[in-house]
């Protein structure tokens, strides 16, 4: 059952993904663009970079932070329980109903919220810290009982939740 799932979320990635990759064919070609759902011929030329803003198209920062998320969960489903703080399967539970939460803010484009969910929720809890994706502290910096207990699997998610922490701040919240 459980691998099951593991094949349902890798199909339902690759399905997003082929979806993606549709959308920006279809809407790149000849030289259009997309602006708020309306298709338009712009010519490069006429693009003044002055004005251009650094952010992804939300579908791309969806099906990139459902990824990473997806590969978390699966992350702390297999790591080993003595990595855990007591009781560790109740703890893994809870963290991995934490992330399709997660996932289902991304999802509805609730940037700010994810972001936010990750940061004080989240990443506390699995790294001991309390800092955002480039490392800078908030509070007094660590998490008094972070709930992995492991450090190398402290580090690990800590990358993890960074490029998630980052890839969601690309976005407009």
């Amino acid at each position: 059952m459980k691998k099951n799932i593991l094949n349902n979320r890798k199909l339902i990635y690759f399905l997003t993904m082929l979806l993606a990759v549709l959308m920006v064919t279809s809407c790149s070609a000849n030289g259009n663009y997309v602006t708020n759902n309306v298709l338009e011929d712009k010519m490069v030329e006429d693009v003044n970079i002055d004005n251009v803003v650094e952010t992804q198209p939300p579908y791309v920062v969806v099906i990139d932070v459902i990824s990473k998320i997806d590969d978390l969960i699966e992350k702390i489903f297999n790591s080993p329980d003595d990595c855990w703080r007591k009781t560790a399967q109740n703890r893994k539970n809870t963290m991995i109903n934490k992330l399709t939460s997660l996932r289902e803010l991304i999802l509805q484009e609730l940037f700010e919220e994810a972001y936010n969910k990750m940061l004080h929720d989240i990443k506390p809890k699995l790294t001991a810290l309390k800092t955002d994706e480039d490392e800078i502290p908030w509070g007094n910096g660590t998490f008094k009982q972070a709930w992995v207990v492991c450090e190398d699997f402290r580090d690990e998610f800590r990358v993890d939740c960074n490029t998630i922490l980052e890839l969601i701040s690309t976005q407009p919240m």
